[in-house]
């Protein structure tokens, strides 16, 4: 029976059903027409000339934390294709380790597995998103998923950017991560023999507990680099030492938001005014993430989210006006 999940991500409802990947609607699909119609609720022809279009994205840079990123936002159809395979895509039984993507997780569920005076090591996908290709996308759907080439292929140039999953699209990171399974599975069994603790975030992988070594960070850089990923930020903690996990610090068995997360948070609800009217939702769905995760440590974060979900709707509303 399918499991329920507890809490919304991304648009998701509450008790949406959770089920193996052999139950999905895009299990073994082999016609690109009922991938259209039926499973998308497009005409066939609209969905080819989409996953040929030249202009489907709005590139831009946008400082978040400090740093310069570059933004591949789909255009308003592309995002309603991509949130129907999100949707898909967010129904499937994910491992117990993971903690981005999943309803009910957050970073700081990722960062409370590692609490008490242990031994901590973490890790870095280097570029996660512009590393997963269109190869490691067309082999989730055509060898996981089991779509027929054609399908996968579709599949695979409307999922991405000059051949990578975008960075900013609400399907790229639940996509990324099918699509590296192998990796986190591998790196899972690493940490099941070592006897670790383990989560990962999105492209943050941290391991604590008595064999939390070097060595075994060593191992652990290995396989990252056997799976064609680079990586960064290796580090080491001793047990008494303070640690920093996925933006939430852990002192011995305490743990708090650091001050300048919590900056971050309040400069993106002062920057909401300066957005464009189609990048409103999805930045405003990220800053309720994060008052949300924050609010699991501190409960005075949670007093502006009422405040913020009724501004999503009213720009959701707005947007497909």
């Amino acid at each position: 029976m399918p499991s329920l999940q507890r809490q919304p991500v991304f648009g998701v409802l509450v008790g949406q059903p959770i089920y193996p990947l052999e139950q999905s609607p895009l299990f073994r699909l082999s016609s690109r027409k009922r991938l259209a119609q039926n499973v998308l609720s497009v005409d066939f022809p609209f969905l080819e000339r989409l996953a040929n279009g030249r202009s489907n994205y709005s590139v831009f840079k946008r400082v978040t934390g400090g740093k310069e990123r570059r933004i591949e936002l789909p255009c308003a159809n592309l995002q309603k294709i991509h949130l129907k395979l999100f949707t898909l895509l967010a129904k499937l039984e994910t491992p117990d380790y993971l903690h981005s993507g999943v309803a009910g997780r957050s970073c700081v569920t990722n960062a409370m597995v590692h609490i008490g005076n242990l031994p901590l090591v973490n890790l870095d996908i280097k570029k996660y998103y512009p590393s997963v290709d269109g190869a490691r996308i067309y082999r989730f759907f055509a060898c996981a998923m089991g779509c027929s080439p054609d399908v996968a292929g579709l599949l695979t140039r409307l999922c991405t950017y000059d051949n990578h999953v975008p960075i900013g699209s609400c399907v790229s990171q639940t996509l990324a991560f099918h699509a590296t399974k192998p990796l986190f599975d591998e790196l899972h069994q690493l940490a099941v023999e070592a006897g670790v603790r383990e989560s990962y975030y999105v492209d943050d992988l941290t391991w604590s507990g008595a064999n939390a070594t070097p060595g075994f960070l060593w191992k652990a850089k290995q396989i990252v680099h056997r799976h064609g990923f680079d990586h960064h930020k290796g580090r080491y903690f001793a047990a008494h030492q303070n640690r920093l996990v996925t933006g939430v610090l852990l002192k011995g068995f305490k743990a708090t938001i650091l001050p300048s997360k919590e900056l971050e948070m309040w400069k993106a609800v002062r920057g909401l005014g300066e957005l464009y009217p189609h990048e409103r939702p999805a930045a405003l769905e990220r800053l309720i993430g994060w008052l949300t995760a924050a609010s699991q440590i501190e409960p005075r974060f949670s007093d502006r989210i009422p405040k913020l979900r009724q501004q999503m709707r009213d720009a959701s509303t707005a947007l497909a006006a």
